[in-house]
């Protein structure tokens, strides 16, 4: 099997990179959980975290572009939205 940076692996180590893949968010991050229900659409969640928020023209409601981000950006995130669209999830 090749893995994303073009080496071969054996499947043991395939196994482990998959499981790597799909294992809790790194420490110091959380994951971020939104609930767009309410929103305003402000747009300050987007300009604040543009690697984590998407918006897409024509939607009226934000996007997760990550489900996992720093925790102080989660913290900036939740404090910002006017409606109060963003929550904590699990830590690592």
């Amino acid at each position: 099997m090749t893995n994303q940076h073009g080496t071969t692996q054996g499947p043991a180590a395939a196994r482990a990179a998959a499981a790597a893949d799909t294992a809790a968010p790194a420490s110091g991050f959380k994951e971020v959980l939104l609930s767009p229900g309410d929103c305003s659409g402000c747009g300050a969640c987007t300009e604040l975290a543009p690697d984590i928020v998407g918006w897409r023209e024509g939607d009226e409601r934000p996007f997760l572009v990550s489900d996992v981000a720093p925790d102080g950006v989660l913290t900036e995130l939740m404090a910002f939205c006017p409606e109060g669209c963003f929550e904590g999830g699990d830590e690592s």
